[in-house]
C-alpha cells in the first residue's frame, strides 16, 4: 500500500524560500526577452501585485511557439489573500484549463483555497473525477473558468511562482534512446527527473514522495519525462530564467535539422482531389470536418521525405496532444489511394481501441485520422473546426521538427501506444464526451459567401459562423482574417477571380458546403431612357454573370460535400414587384432568380439544394444613407420611421433577419426544400 504522505510544504511562502543557484547563467535571448518595467507595469494593474507578475510571465511563456503551444503548459502564483471575515487565508491562482497563455489575462486565472487542495495529497488514492470536482469545491469565484488538470502539483510545490512549458527540444531530446538517462546526466541534481506518470493526482504524489525522498531544498525545477519541464521561484524573473536555461541545455544537445537531400516530390493536388479527401475523412467521422493544409517548406519536406511512411506511425510529442491529433497520422502517396489508405488507418484504430480498452466500459471516438501526410502538398489537418484543424496542424508541425532532430540524435522514441490510448480515453475526456449537448447545426461545413463586407452579406457571414460553419468571405473590400474566416479581396467580375477564390477556400478549409451568392449592386435610379448601357452590363455581370461563375465552380466540390451541398441567392422583392427607375438592378436579379431556378433542377439530383431569399426594405446597409432615407420619406409624405416599417408587418426588417433565414435554409430544418423563393420584407401588398 502506497504510504499516506504527511508534512506537505506549507510554510510562509510569501517570505523568499532559499533554493540553490546552481543553472548556468540566462542566454541573452532570455534575457532580451524580459522586461521589468513591462512586469511592473503587470504588476501595478494586477490584484494581487503578484498575479500581475504571473500574467505577466505568462503571457511571456505563451509567446514562444516552440515552449507551449494551444492550452498547453501552465503556471500559478501563491498569495496570502483574506476570507470574507478578514481571516488570512491561503490562496493559489493557477491558469484556467484551455487557456491560451500568449494572451491570458488576470480572469483566465482560476483562484482557489489552497489548503483544502494540500490536504487531498494526504489521500492514498484520488480518482480523476473525484480530484476534478475537489478542484472545483475549493474555486473561490464559481464564474472562473476550471482549475488545470495540474493544480494540485501547483499546490504541492511551495514556491511562490511556478511555471510549466512543453518544450520542443527538451522533449525530442527526452524521447531518444537513453533520453532518461540524458536528462539525469543534464539536469540532475538542480531538476528533479521525473518518470512519466498520467497529469493529476498520481502525478503530484508521485513527485511528493520523490521530493520527500530526495529532500526539496535546492530543487529548482521538475523535467517530467514525456511530458515537459515545471520551474519554480519566489520571483517571476528567476523562474522563467530557470526554465530558459533548462531549454537551453536541451538545445545544445540536439543536432539541427538535417538539410534537405532532395527538391519536393509529387505533384499538387487539385482542389477537388483535396475535397475528395475531406469528404473520405468526414465519412469516417460520420460527421463533416474542416481540413487545413500546412504546406510551410517543413511539412512539405517531410511529406517528401523516405522515412515519412515509417515515422508517421511512431506517435505525438506528448500524450496531451493525441487528444488534437490522434495517435498517428496517415500517409497518402497518391490521390488514387486515399480511400484505400484512409480505410487502413480506420482497420488500425478499431484494432488498437479492442486491444487496450480491455473490459473498461469506454465510448469509442471516431476511426478517422486527423493528419494526413501527402508528398508535394504537405499535412493535412482535420478537425470539427477550422481552429481545432488549424490547432491539429500546429502541434503535428512542431511534432515533425522535434522527430526528425531526435532522429539525428539516435532516433524519435515517444511514449508506448498503451499509455498514449490511455491519455486520449482519459476519464474526464470521456466525461466531457458524455455530457455533449447538441452540435451547431452547421459545425464542420464551410461556406463561400460573395458581398462578404456588405450590411447582408456581412451579417450571413456572422450567422453562418455562429451555427459553427468555416467561412470564407468574398468582396472587393478587404475583410479581416480570424479563426474560422478567410478573407478573399476580389472583384467577382474579373477573369479567374472566383475561381481563384474557390481553390483558396478548399486549400484553407478542405473543401465546400455551403454558397451564398450575396454580392450585388444597386445602380442609380434613372429611367429606361436615360439608362447608360455601361451601367446596364456592369449590373448584369455583378448581380447575375457572377453567380453564374461562381456556381461552374463551387458545384463540382458541392457535390463532394460530405453531408448534401446548399446554395443560397440574394435575390429581390423587385424579382416580383419591380419599380421604376430600377431596369438594371430588376431585370439581372430577376435573370439570376431564374438562373437559381434551373440549378435547382439541376442540382437536386446531387442532393444539392437551392433556394433564394427576396428582401427588401433593409435600411441597415450601406445604400441607405439617412439622407437617402429622408428623401425616400418626404416623397411619401411620412416620416423616417413609419417610412422603415411601411409593410404589412409594419415591422422593421434588418440584415441579421435576411441571415437569419440564409442561414436556416442551409440547415437540416430546409432539407426537404430546393427551388423555394421566400420574400424577407415584412409582406409586400403587390408581392402577396
Amino acid at each position: 500500500m502506497t504510504p499516506v504522505i504527511r508534512g506537505l510544504p506549507g510554510g510562509s511562502y510569501c517570505a523568499p524560500m532559499t533554493v540553490l543557484e546552481v543553472l548556468p547563467s540566462p542566454t541573452r535571448e532570455a534575457a532580451a526577452r524580459w522586461d521589468d518595467a513591462e512586469c511592473a507595469r503587470w504588476a501595478a494593474c494586477g490584484e494581487p501585485a503578484d498575479l500581475g507578475r504571473c500574467v505577466y510571465v505568462t503571457r511571456l511563456l505563451g509567446a514562444d511557439r516552440a515552449l507551449v503551444l494551444h492550452g498547453g503548459g501552465n503556471s500559478s502564483v501563491k498569495v496570502l489573500g483574506r476570507d470574507l471575515v478578514g481571516r488570512p487565508r491561503q490562496e493559489l491562482y493557477v491558469k484556467g484549463s484551455g487557456q491560451d497563455m500568449a494572451t491570458i489575462a488576470a480572469d483566465g486565472f482560476s483562484p482557489l483555497d489552497l489548503g483544502p487542495l494540500r490536504r487531498l495529497l494526504e489521500l492514498e488514492a484520488l480518482d480523476d473525477e473525484e480530484m476534478l470536482r475537489q478542484q472545483r469545491c475549493a474555486l473561490l469565484d464559481p464564474a472562473a473558468p476550471a482549475p488545470s488538470v495540474e493544480t494540485l502539483l501547483h499546490a504541492f510545490l511551495p514556491h511562490r511562482f511556478v511555471l510549466h512549458a512543453h518544450p520542443e527540444a527538451l522533449l525530442a531530446l527526452l524521447q531518444t534512446p537513453g533520453g532518461a538517462e540524458r536528462a539525469r546526466r543534464l539536469f540532475e541534481p538542480e531538476l528533479l527527473v521525473v518518470p512519466y506518470v498520467q497529469p493529476g493526482f498520481a502525478l503530484a504524489r508521485k513527485v511528493a514522495e520523490l521530493w520527500q525522498r530526495r529532500g526539496g531544498d535546492g530543487v529548482a525545477g521538475l523535467v517530467l519525462l514525456h511530458h515537459g519541464v515545471f520551474t519554480f521561484a519566489d520571483d517571476a524573473r528567476t523562474a522563467w530564467e530557470r526554465l530558459s536555461r533548462a531549454v537551453s541545455r536541451a538545445a545544445a544537445e540536439l543536432p539541427p535539422l538535417p538539410p534537405a537531400r532532395r527538391a519536393f516530390s509529387g505533384p499538387r493536388w487539385t482542389p477537388l482531389e483535396i475535397a475528395a479527401l475531406r469528404r473520405e475523412i468526414s465519412r469516417l467521422a460520420e460527421r463533416p470536418l474542416v481540413v487545413h493544409l500546412d504546406d510551410s517548406d517543413l511539412a512539405r519536406r517531410f511529406a517528401a521525405s523516405p522515412q515519412a511512411g515509417e515515422l508517421v506511425r511512431r506517435g505525438p510529442l506528448t500524450p496531451d496532444d493525441v487528444l488534437r491529433t490522434r495517435r498517428t497520422a496517415a500517409l497518402v502517396p497518391h490521390p488514387g489511394q486515399t480511400r484505400a489508405v484512409l480505410a487502413r488507418w480506420a482497420r488500425d484504430y478499431r484494432g488498437e481501441y479492442r486491444r487496450f480498452a480491455g473490459g473498461r466500459r469506454l465510448r469509442m471516438l471516431d476511426p478517422a485520422p486527423r493528419l494526413i501526410v501527402v508528398p508535394g502538398n504537405g499535412i493535412f489537418a482535420a478537425g470539427p473546426t477550422a481552429r481545432a484543424a488549424r490547432i491539429a496542424g500546429e502541434l503535428y508541425h512542431r511534432t515533425v521538427e522535434a522527430m526528425l532532430r531526435a532522429e539525428g540524435a539516435g532516433g524519435f522514441r515517444p511514449l508506448s501506444a498503451r499509455r498514449i490510448f490511455d491519455m486520449e480515453y482519459w476519464a474526464p475526456e470521456q466525461a466531457k464526451l458524455a455530457r455533449q449537448g447538441e452540435p451547431l447545426p452547421l459545425l464542420g461545413r464551410v461556406a463561400l459567401v460573395t458581398g462578404a463586407a456588405g450590411g447582408i452579406g456581412g451579417a450571413i457571414v456572422e450567422a453562418l459562423m455562429a451555427a459553427g460553419a468555416a467561412v470564407a468571405g468574398v468582396d472587393r473590400i478587404p475583410t479581416p482574417q480570424r479563426d474560422g474566416y478567410l478573407g478573399i479581396p476580389c472583384d467577382v467580375t474579373a477573369a479567374g477571380a472566383l475561381e481563384g477564390a474557390v481553390a483558396r477556400t478548399v486549400e484553407s478549409f478542405g473543401g465546400l458546403d455551403l454558397v451564398v451568392a450575396g454580392a450585388g449592386v444597386f445602380p442609380g435610379g434613372d429611367p429606361i431612357e436615360l439608362l447608360d448601357p455601361q451601367q446596364w452590363q456592369r449590373t448584369l455581370e455583378v448581380n447575375c454573370t457572377s453567380g453564374l461563375t461562381l456556381l461552374r465552380h463551387a458545384v463540382p466540390l458541392l457535390k463532394l460535400a460530405p453531408a448534401g451541398g446548399s446554395v443560397v441567392v440574394v435575390g429581390s422583392r423587385n424579382v416580383l414587384a419591380p419599380g421604376p427607375g430600377a431596369a438594371a438592378y430588376s431585370a439581372s436579379k430577376a435573370a439570376l432568380t431564374q438562373l437559381a431556378r434551373v440549378a435547382a433542377l439541376e442540382l437536386a439530383p446531387f442532393g444539392i439544394r437551392v433556394n433564394v431569399v427576396h428582401p427588401d426594405g433593409v435600411f441597415d446597409t450601406g445604400l441607405w444613407t439617412p439622407e437617402v432615407l429622408a428623401a425616400r420619406a418626404r416623397q411619401y409624405g411620412i416620416s423616417v420611421a413609419q417610412y422603415r416599417r411601411r409593410n404589412l408587418l409594419h415591422t422593421e426588417v434588418t440584415s441579421r433577419d435576411v441571415a437569419r433565414l440564409a442561414v436556416a435554409l442551409c440547415t437540416d430544418t430546409f432539407r426537404c426544400t430546393t427551388g423555394a423563393q421566400i420574400p424577407v420584407d415584412g409582406g409586400d401588398a403587390r408581392v402577396v
